[in-house]
């Protein structure tokens, strides 16, 4: 159905760097620098120091990220690993593309981020790594989590942070994705920082790590024609590293008329049956997600009014075929599963206009 207010447009965020970038195509043409190259180190150097983090390696997807991050680290079969059940599902293939376990956590009812007591719970001597997911921008607590991984007895247990939703989100004044062994991020068109196609990056403070990292995403070499190990063919393309480097310096003014966009929902909102998801402080808002019990009738109402809307995510993992036989009963993971059974979407993107944000909030607080 056509919407008068659209879910999402990311023509506003992009057409801030329309003429930088296109101009910077053209000379990126001439010279051929279409795959790895100096675009793309230039923009690993500019968000390695946007970041905090002195190793940044570009990719072909945030997908990719975590499954380099999950390989460098040596994570394979026998291995468990833990993810929150309630995702995306780029968070979880590394898992299985290392061979090794996924072992789901459920996560907390209000932030739909992973549930430090759930995870506690589903630790075991086999665990080598925690996925932690700052979903929808909303920093995962940080500081539970990491005192639960330090009380558990036995060797150390690395930790990841899918930060695929969460650029420019702060954790107690550091930069999400810096947080742990390795930080993913996806570039999406669609993401806070989004690129001209598909893009990713892992970021690292080991340089060892990231020395692995940068031979696994070109087919196992440093060398070329030097296949140390098994590769893989994750190069970021020169063109987006340009659009993303143009992008990235404008990154802190579209997060902060997201947050604004955000703040003017909360205000406005009060329908008691719409209840936003918790945002917490130095959130990305890369979505701004309410649980509504009723959903099937609200997103009719919202389809009446020409709102736009998405579902982050209407499964959780463990219900995935690919998921299914590895983790039992979806029943185990309620919060999880009432949120995919409740969550909504409602539009927030850089640039929305503010009649539209109104009319978004007219809508939910017209329906009964």
């Amino acid at each position: 159905m056509k919407t008068s207010v659209p879910f999402q447009d990311l023509y506003p965020a992009n057409r801030l760097v329309e003429n930088a970038f296109l101009q910077g195509a053209a000379k990126l043409y001439r010279e051929s620098a279409f795959s790895g190259g100096p675009y793309v180190e230039s923009f690993e150097k500019a968000f390695g120091r946007y970041l905090g983090a002195p190793h940044c390696l570009g990719l072909n997807s945030g997908t990719s990220a975590v499954h380099l991050a999950l390989a460098a680290l040596g994570i394979g079969p026998g291995d468990e690993v833990v993810v929150p059940a309630f995702t995306f599902v780029g968070s979880a293939w590394g898992i299985l593309y290392c061979g090794a376990k996924p072992v789901f956590a459920d996560v907390e009812a209000d932030t739909a981020c992973i549930d430090p007591e759930s995870l506690a719970a589903v630790l075991t001597p086999r665990t080598k790594a925690v996925i932690v997911v700052h979903l929808f921008g909303r920093p995962a607590p940080m500081d539970r989590i990491k005192a639960v991984l330090k009380a558990r007895k036995g060797p150390r247990i690395a930790l990841i942070e899918d930060a695929a939703q969460a650029h420019g989100a702060v954790w107690k004044g550091r930069q999400i994705g810096t947080l742990g062994d390795a930080g993913c991020f996806s570039f999406y068109p669609s993401k806070n920082l989004g690129a001209a196609g598909e893009a990713g990056a892992v970021v690292t403070k080991s340089a060892a790590l990231a020395e692995k990292i940068a031979r696994l995403r070109n087919h196992g070499q440093k060398v070329r024609y030097q296949h140390e190990m098994l590769g893989f063919n994750y190069r970021m393309d020169g063109l987006q590293g340009l659009f993303l480097e143009k992008k990235l310096v404008h990154l802190e003014r579209m997060n902060a008329d997201r947050e604004g966009i955000a703040a003017a929902y909360l205000a406005g909102l009060d329908n008691p049956e719409v209840t936003p998801l918790d945002g917490g402080p130095g959130s990305a808002w890369h979505l701004f997600v309410c649980r509504v019990p009723r959903r099937k009738t609200f997103l009719a109402h919202l389809d009446k009014k020409g709102v736009g809307y998405g579902i982050h995510y209407p499964l959780i993992l463990p219900e995935l075929p690919p998921f299914q036989s590895r983790q039992g009963n979806p029943a185990r993971y309620p919060n999880a599963l009432a949120l995919s059974r409740s969550v909504v979407s409602l539009p927030l993107y850089y640039g929305m206009p503010s009649e539209h944000v109104e009319r978004v909030i007219d809508a939910v607080d017209g329906w009964r």
